[in-house]
């Protein structure tokens, strides 16, 4: 008798102790899924991927046509919101199984929003040191301004010498002074940008070879999959910055872009009528478009199909910076008083080039 009791007594511990261990498996894991859902929450609202008929979702679709990320994202809250429910009854043993559930689909998201950041990333640093607009005379690409505007070249010997004025006329564009002022800083964030692709590369990379580095008694286990699962967002991370460094260099090169927004016509800088997101107005009587702290919904210096990956730089949604801001969304008599009453807020315009992929 007295065995029985001293082994009953030592289940009991035994249970005790595996139970505590779950429970704090199970808090660890809960908190770490509720970071990364946060985390990735404005990413796949901005690049939400193609609905069932194969065409980019719509920013507030119709149920079940949102994107395919979209509805990624929602099993992995389903299966969250599964095991806060055991976790909160206790039953320590499902809720950890669900959140573990949970955390393989928060790893597969990840796995094919970090390729998708690093091969956008290395498009939008390609664009931004190349022309954007081969038409036009004063449009240079990163080489082109390191070469002409050194202080060894012509132009800046003719823009150093002195000169009578009027009798003596400029030997240079004086719209193209803005690249001896930038050159630098151009280059800079160049050289910087494409530190970060190679960082955010490199992330991604030891990610990927977490299985190849496994015993081969080994199985990937719940802390392999962490590991994996920080190296992508370091992936995410690192390419956000490199966009922005992207984004600077399209800043920099063409400063003359938003004159549109201290013009009584609204016009650009060509005298025609800008149109952003399907919205035409007076832009400078817009009371978010503000020029020293300006949302990218506004920034003609940044091509139109580059907006949304500034704006996702710093974690904010797209398509509700142009609701909010262009559309007034939350502002109904100042919609009425610029726009009119034909303004769609949440539509889409057809024919966009700044669509969510």
């Amino acid at each position: 008798m007295k065995n029985t009791v001293i082994l009953f007594t030592l289940l009991a511990g035994i249970s005790q102790i595996y139970g505590e261990a779950v429970s704090n498996k199970a808090y660890s894991k809960r908190v770490e899924l509720l970071v990364y859902l946060r985390a990735i929450e404005p990413i796949v609202k901005n690049y939400r991927g193609n609905d069932k008929d194969g065409k980019p979702a719509e920013y507030n679709p119709k149920p079940g046509f949102e994107g395919e990320r979209v509805k990624k994202y929602n099993e992995v809250k389903k299966l969250y919101q599964e095991g806060l429910i055991y976790y909160y009854e206790e039953s320590f043993v499902n809720a950890y199984r669900r959140f573990l559930e949970a955390q393989l689909g928060m790893e597969q998201i990840l796995e094919e929003l970090s390729q998708y950041y690093v091969e956008t990333t290395e498009e939008i640093l390609k664009s931004a040191i190349e022309r954007k607009n081969e038409n036009n005379p004063e449009d240079k690409n990163l080489v082109d301004i390191s070469v002409e505007f050194s202080n060894s070249s012509k132009i800046r010997e003719d823009q150093n010498t002195d000169r009578e004025s009027p009798f003596t006329q400029r030997m240079y564009n004086p719209r193209e002074y803005h690249y001896v002022l930038n050159k630098y800083a151009i280059e800079q964030n160049m050289a910087l940008g494409y530190k970060f692709l190679g960082q955010a590369k490199d992330a991604r990379i030891d990610a990927l070879k977490v299985e190849k580095n496994l015993e081969k008694h080994q199985k990937l286990e719940p802390v392999h999959r962490k590991f994996r699962i920080e190296k992508y967002i370091a992936s995410i991370s690192r390419s956000r910055d490199a966009r922005s460094n992207a984004i600077n260099i399209f800043k920099l090169k063409y400063p003359y872009d938003n004159t549109y927004l201290t013009r009584e016509d609204g016009k650009d800088k060509e005298g025609n009528p800008v149109v952003l997101e399907g919205v035409t107005m007076k832009f400078r009587d817009n009371p978010y478009a503000n020029p020293k702290k300006l949302s990218p919904v506004f920034d003609l210096r940044i091509p139109e199909k580059y907006r949304r990956d500034a704006t996702d730089i710093d974690t904010r949604v797209y398509d509700e910076e142009v609701a909010a801001r262009i559309k007034l969304k939350w502002d109904p008599k100042k919609r009425k008083e610029m726009i009119g009453d034909k303004a769609e807020e949440n539509k889409q315009p057809p024919g966009t080039q700044n669509k969510p992929q």
